[in-house]
């Protein structure tokens, strides 16, 4: 999905997977009980924050995600309790156990605001302290127009570690990349696709750094919707499937993708 230079995408086995829909209703579909990543382009001349939401629930409680200018970030995890490590993101069918609320009409819908930098700067990481230390107790928050910012005061827990009252957001570095594999080939018929929601996967190293960054109040939004394939399912009936690596539609007898050459 594109908008204003802004780019939003699923990454599954590797690859983009290809959306399908009309413009404002984008969708796309993965195998139920497989990870996936969030891709985010920028392909301004600036720096932006992106803050994003799955299935309604925001997916960093630390901060925004900063992405420099005609940069790419491969989000793969909730950022919620340490900047080291986390949960990747995980989707599955709506009688999920770990699901909250099956109910629920954000249920699959990934939501992005884009948030550019206020000037053509840089992102700046402050090196006088060792931003790679988890985070070992809750910080105060507080919010305002330019989005969350996370105020540390001293005390003998970050003392030395943390400056005063210091504004901070999230930049990424070290992608790790996803053991996952392809699986069931992808089929557009109604009957095979089933709504799900996300929920946390297994662990991920992918780490980030505190950085800071003036942004404008006005956010681009994108949305997207994923829905689930039961790798069970049969596909009888159906003349075409698609690639999981690339989104290519082929023919249902075809065994390897014409577009990719993955085996199908």
């Amino acid at each position: 999905m594109y908008k204003d230079k802004f780019v939003l995408s699923i990454i599954h086995g590797g690859h983009p997977v290809k959306e399908t829909g009309h413009k404002g209703n984008k969708e796309i579909a993965i195998p139920f009980d497989s990870e996936y990543k969030v891709r985010l382009k920028n392909k301004n001349d600036r720096s932006c924050t992106a803050r994003v939401f799955i299935d309604d629930k925001r997916v960093s409680q630390l901060g925004d995600v900063i992405i420099s200018a005609g940069g790419t970030v491969d989000l793969e995890r909730y950022i919620d309790r340490s900047l080291d490590e986390g949960k990747r993101f995980k989707f599955v069918p709506l009688d999920h156990s770990d699901v909250d609320d099956p109910t629920s009409s954000s249920n699959g819908i990934i939501k992005v605001e884009f948030r550019k930098a206020k000037h053509q700067n840089g992102i700046k990481i402050n090196p006088d302290f060792d931003w790679h230390e988890p985070i070992v107790w809750p910080p105060k928050y507080k919010e305002d127009n330019n989005g969350p910012q996370w105020v540390y005061t001293d005390d003998k827990t970050t003392a030395g570690k943390y400056p005063q009252d210091a504004t901070v957001y999230y930049s990424n570095s070290n992608m790790v990349q996803s053991d996952v594999n392809c699986c069931a080939s992808l089929t557009k018929s109604s009957s095979f696709v089933s709504p799900g929601a996300t929920v946390e996967g297994s662990k991920s190293n992918q780490r980030f750094t505190y950085s800071d960054l003036e942004v404008e109040d006005h956010a681009i939004v994108l949305k997207l919707k994923i829905v689930g394939i039961d790798k069970g399912e049969k596909m009888r009936g159906t003349k075409y499937k698609y690639c999981t690596q690339c989104g290519q539609k082929v023919k249902r007898v075809d065994k390897y993708c014409s577009e990719c050459g993955h085996r199908i």
